[in-house]
């Protein structure tokens, strides 16, 4: 059955048309949704109690609200989700990885209330939360508590936890805190730092008694990365991974008697091992895919202990899995979520024989889903093209499960714009896409081209705040998932290999000619727009062709060089085209600014000044290339933004800071709009500022 309609391929919310007005100008529509962004939220973690009665979810503030995330309780009783946990405006970033305990008395999460992140103990039946402090003195043992005054004593940074079933002790990953020595030399600006030392903290893991809070360190090499229980709570297995995986993956599994002892090494872990958990008799896992992949791509594996041997359970698949599965009571099977194409489902591996089943959900994109112990019901998050993230109760898998309350994740007004898939042929594979029909009467639209990060990364069927605040400009939007995409197979994310900017962008441009013959677009007015490696492909469109209008490049990598010198993780890009001063010519052939003396397109960098992923230094070189051959090109960088910060602005998620991402939004859409009024672009005046009477602080969605 075909999704409804309303105008223009949109499947509207019931109040949409009042909240926007039937009568209105599709200017004022879009300016509408275009200022109510800072109200979205985002759904994010989720924990079933041990009675499957209700689920503790982490949502994100809007950023209107501060951008911190907070935990709310919600169950199948019907009544409305109320909020659990909140923080002061200096706390960050907010509550998250909430866990129950074994009899549902307390909810544990993790907070940053200062300096440190502490593991908090909050009684269900009422009461404030407890903080469990890690110190050490300069000069002394480790001191631990439920609301310790520490003194003096550097506190760690509590990251992750686990507890142990029976809820007598809690694994608890922490990372060193800064000495006093140190702060001292800060504040005397004696303070020089040596590379991989000074600035290294240590991860360590903490044994911690429930009851009263004591803890003692487990002596392990390297930084700890996971730790996961037995099920009679007397021996965890641990990852660690060294400071150094620039030289490459370097992860180690250990088992970690809980009573004391040296631990042991596992041998013949492979070396990308991670989220190991126990079966009867040895464990399950994922790591790094047995055929030549880029770094990331995962198969699930068992190992077992008695005859040291592993075995790999899904060479071959045509998807790609991710973290979060879930060993399924007796420990026969796993369920996981699963890539596969524009869909992300939930698919359940047997561990004897590797057979895989899909698990019917009601919507194409799963994100996760959590069990209590007893496996008496599941929850799991999803989202499709017309839902917005939602969060779901079922007694089992495959049942038709219930849709718990939640605080409004997009305000109600908002579009829901039906995606269509699209397919075509280039260079022998098969490549998808999403194509969003813009809102309006214009028959022959204007197109924005997205190109997805990674390159590894994908589109899927899901709402897209993105897509759905383009169309509503009156633009027709197309997602691409061309080579080098997860979800298609180990071969398919491979297929880019030593070619960044050669047969993807090809992928890209069979694509845009698909829609343009299928839905009429105007090809006199198409823009393309991306983010990290959708901001690299930009550049590399910069040089390659002149269809475009406008270019819009986020956080770009625009030379292999520069960029492999002073990225955060060189390992990935290796893989790609190897080292650059050994592989030179292959290196500037993937480079964007190999080919910007053809550069002829308004192009707009977005940059993160705190970027360590693609470094501020990127944008900069684009934007003197630009100008030296005379090209259009604008660039803006935001203080304080890393990465990941600017690229949920970029992305029109909640961010903490309050005004970039809607200066990012409003900078990107008046660049497009006067390239496709005819325009130069970088020739306009800067998006007038918002008043402050706009900047007031707005009532939060319900």
């Amino acid at each position: 059955m075909k999704p409804m309609r309303g105008v223009g391929g949109l499947l509207l919310a019931g109040a949409l048309g009042g909240a926007l007005g039937a009568g209105q100008p599709a200017w004022a529509e879009g300016e509408l949704v275009l200022s109510s962004v800072r109200q979205v939220r985002d759904l994010r973690e989720i924990a079933l109690s041990p009675d499957a009665s209700q689920v503790a979810a982490v949502v994100m503030a809007s950023t209107a609200e501060g951008g911190q995330t907070h935990l709310w309780l919600t169950g199948r009783d019907g009544k409305p989700a109320r909020q659990l946990t909140s923080s002061t405006a200096d706390d960050q970033p907010g509550e998250r990885s909430p866990a129950w305990s074994a009899d549902g008395a307390d909810l544990f999460f993790v907070a940053k209330r200062g300096k440190a992140g502490r593991l908090y103990r909050l009684p269900m039946a009422g009461g404030e939360a407890q903080g469990l402090v890690l110190a050490r003195p300069v000069a002394g043992a480790l001191q631990a508590g439920w609301e310790l005054k520490s003194g003096e004593a550097v506190e760690a940074d509590v990251r992750a936890f686990e507890i142990a079933p029976g809820d007598k002790q809690v694994a608890v990953l922490a990372a060193d805190g800064e000495t006093a020595a140190r702060a001292g030399e800060v504040k005397k600006k004696d303070d020089a730092v040596r590379v991989g030392r000074d600035d290294a903290k240590k991860i360590r893991l903490y044994l911690v008694e429930a009851a009263t809070g004591a803890a003692r360190e487990v002596d392990l090499p390297d930084n700890v990365q996971s730790a996961r229980w037995n099920a009679s709570s007397d021996e965890l297995l641990v990852v660690t991974i060294p400071d150094d995986e620039d030289l490459g993956p370097g992860a180690r599994l250990w088992r970690v008697k809980a009573a004391g002892g040296p631990p042991s090494e596992v041998a013949g872990a492979p070396k990308t091992v991670r989220q190991p958990a126990w079966t009867a008799d040895g464990i399950v896992y994922l790591a790094q895919c047995e055929e030549d992949a880029p770094p990331g791509c995962a198969e699930l594996f068992t190992y077992d202990f008695a005859t040291r041997a592993a075995r790999g359970l899904t060479k071959g698949l045509k998807g790609s899995l991710i973290d979060g599965f879930v060993l399924e009571a007796g420990g026969k099977s796993v369920v996981t979520p699963l890539m596969s194409g524009v869909d992300q489902k939930l698919a359940r591996i047997e561990l004897s024989t590797g057979a895989l089943s899909w698990i019917e959900a009601p919507q194409p994109v799963v994100a996760a889903a959590v069990t209590n112990p007893r496996e008496t019901a599941w929850a799991f998050t999803a989202s499709g093209p017309s839902q917005p993230p939602a969060l779901y109760l079922a007694a089992k898998l495959g049942e038709a499960p219930v849709k718990l309350s939640l605080p409004e994740i997009v305000p109600g007004f908002w579009p829901r714009a039906a995606s269509e898939r699209v397919s075509w042929t280039n260079g022998g594979l098969k490549i998808e896409g999403l194509f969003y029909h813009p809102h309006g009467d214009d028959k022959h639209p204007p197109l924005v081209v997205i190109v997805h990060g990674g390159p590894t990364g994908l589109f899927q069927d899901r709402y897209s705040n993105l897509a759905n605040l383009l169309v509503f400009q009156g633009w027709a939007v197309l997602e691409t998932n061309p080579r080098g995409s997860q979800g298609y197979g180990a071969a398919f994310e491979a297929a880019n290999k030593n070619d960044l900017g050669g047969g993807d962008y090809t992928d890209i441009m069979t694509g845009v000619d698909t829609v343009l013959a299928k839905y009429g677009v105007d090809p006199q007015r198409m823009a393309l727009i991306g983010y990290s490696y959708g901001g690299e492909m930009a550049a590399f469109v910069e040089g390659r062709t002149d269809r475009f209008k406008a270019l819009v490049s986020g956080a770009p990598v625009i030379d292999q060089f520069s960029e492999y010198g002073t990225e955060d993780a060189s390992f990935y890009d290796r893989w790609y085209f190897g080292k650059p001063w050994e592989r030179f010519a292959d290196a500037w052939r993937q480079s964007a600014l190999a080919k910007v003396a053809h550069g002829k397109t308004p192009l707009l960098l977005l940059q993160g000044e705190e970027d360590p992923t693609d470094p501020l230094g990127q944008s900069l070189e684009m934007r003197r290339a630009m100008r030296q051959v005379g090209a259009p090109v604008e660039l803006v960088r935001y203080p304080r933004e890393t990465h990941r910060t600017l690229g949920a602005g970029f992305s029109a998620q909640p961010t903490r800071e309050p005004w970039h991402g809607e200066d990012l939004r409003r900078r990107m859409i008046a660049f497009i709009a006067d390239a496709f009024a005819g325009k130069d672009p970088t020739a306009q005046p800067s998006p007038p500022p918002v008043t402050a009477a706009e900047k007031a602080p707005a009532a939060p969605p319900t």
